[in-house]
């Protein structure tokens, strides 16, 4: 009975925190932010993964869905599992930086492929990766990203070999 409870108090949470998201992605007004809010109304609780790709997200909106995320984080450490903000090129190192400090440690992958990202916001992503127990992958390729970051991510993919990191 405790265990069906706790299921139930799950799937509640799962579906306040999609609702919340896609009030924030309906509010921005934008056309694939609001197709992105509809998608997930309609999945409800049941998916793990948060896909917010190509949706012309800034550095507020990131913070916004990592406050949504932070807020519940608390009631259910692994809501969400896999998260991609790829191709929001405007993310840059300023929304990198709300992820690294904002994103629950439950994530085991994260996409942030061609989000405008240079050194500052690459460096803190690399910094709170490693202590992120139970990331399988990163894929982080096309940012803008010096030769010495680049050659850093390398360091770290060969020190965890059971991970996938794509730069």
């Amino acid at each position: 009975m405790l265990k069906a409870n706790q299921k139930q108090d799950d799937i509640k949470l799962k579906i306040v925190v999609h609702q919340k998201i896609a009030r924030l992605l309906r509010d921005t007004g934008n056309s694939e932010c609001i197709e992105k809010a509809q998608s997930l109304e309609k999945e409800g609780y049941r998916a793990r993964t948060l896909d917010l790709r190509k949706l012309g997200l800034k550095p507020n909106d990131v913070l916004a869905i990592c406050d949504i995320l932070k807020q519940e984080k608390a009631k259910n450490s692994d809501l969400i599992q896999s998260i991609s903000f790829s191709y929001n090129d405007l993310i840059g190192d300023k929304g990198a930086s709300v992820l690294a400090r904002s994103l629950p440690s439950s994530i085991c992958e994260l996409g942030l492929v061609d989000c405008g990202i240079g050194d500052e916001g690459g460096r803190e992503i690399l910094h709170w990766i490693k202590t992120l127990p139970n990331l399988n992958m990163i894929c982080i390729e096309q940012n803008n990203f010096s030769d010495q970051l680049k050659m850093e991510y390398g360091l770290f993919k060969k020190k965890a070999p059971d991970r996938t990191v794509v730069f």
